[in-house]
């Protein structure tokens, strides 16, 4: 029985590391495979939006060519009296207006491609031309501050060596479970290991032996 009365005494073990029961996790680059999808689903959400913009501007530009053209013939004007929108004018606003529509809507219809097949781990060059090619997009004046923000954020995570490694298993047939769990730092009990089978059976033997026959007589 100890004595209550003694000063205690300092335990030099006290503050002593003791060895972790598991390995520090391993950088493996998980946390920019993951970040793949998040950059797939900001580019089709992007590619969406230029969709918009570009289809709304190609139905401007028609729009904008038709009623000119409608007002000149109501008015008579022919060639277009003073005050009135000069010879052509229905073509060229109609021409910028409709080619501002397309390029945008041609940079989103890439985007959403290129998000669908990026989500599936596959085809990161052409995800990095719909980055570029979504700063056609500009051109509306529409979508320009996330579209540069695209750009940089996509290149930031594209150009990583994990995220190459993590594509090319996507270009080779890889699941995107299987390629996840590949760059995991802690790799799941079991994983890339045949399913459990049982032990072959043996034949069964009884306990005891038959008794020796007797001799021949």
């Amino acid at each position: 029985m100890s004595n209550p009365y003694i000063s205690p005494s300092f335990d030099p073990k006290q503050f002593q590391d003791y060895s972790a029961p598991f390995p520090p996790p391993q950088n493996t680059g998980f946390g920019w495979v993951q970040q793949i999808r998040v950059v797939a689903i900001l580019n089709c959400v992007q590619g969406g939006l230029e969709c918009t913009a570009g289809a709304a501007f190609t139905g401007l530009g028609i729009f904008a060519g038709v009623m000119i053209g409608m007002e000149r013939q109501g008015r008579g004007m022919g060639n277009g009296p003073p005050g009135g929108p000069p010879p052509g004018m229905e073509w060229i606003l109609g021409g910028i207006y409709t080619t501002m529509g397309v390029v945008a809507l041609a940079a989103g219809i890439l985007r959403l491609y290129a998000g669908i097949q990026n989500f599936r781990y596959r085809k990161r060059t052409l995800g990095l031309v719909s980055f570029f090619c979504g700063l056609g997009s500009m051109s509306v004046c529409y979508c320009a501050p996330t579209g540069i923000g695209m750009l940089i954020y996509g290149l930031i995570v594209y150009l990583n060596p994990a995220v190459k490694l993590a594509f090319d298993m996507g270009d080779k047939g890889a699941p995107p479970d299987a390629i996840l769990n590949s760059f995991l730092p802690y790799p799941p009990p079991g994983y890339g290991q045949p399913p459990f089978s049982p032990p072959p059976t043996t034949p069964y033997q009884p306990p005891f032996s038959p008794p020796p026959s007797p001799p021949p007589t």
